[in-house]
């Protein structure tokens, strides 16, 4: 997310496996939350569709700040990767 232009805390919150990356373009706005879901199932891994979430996560925050910027709209887009 970094080289997307999104600044990343990792080990959000504490967590081990948690980040979050921000973009923000102009000044006040709305702020948008997305979810980039990663966790497996033991001795499974990602059989239940979590692989999927987590990288439409990534593209959805992806497509939103290009949109911000396209547009010249304000705002924030937050993207939080959650571990299992």
């Amino acid at each position: 997310m970094q080289s997307q232009g999104f600044e990343v805390t990792p080990h959000y919150l504490g967590l081990e496996t948690a980040w979050r990356a921000q973009f923000s373009f102009g000044e006040g706005g709305r702020t948008i939350g997305v979810n980039s879901e990663m966790d497996a199932l033991p001795n499974l891994g990602h059989g239940c569709g979590h692989n999927l979430i987590a990288i439409a996560g990534v593209g959805v925050a992806i497509a939103l700040k290009r949109a911000l910027k396209a547009h010249n709209v304000s705002g924030t887009v937050i993207l939080l990767g959650t571990p299992g």
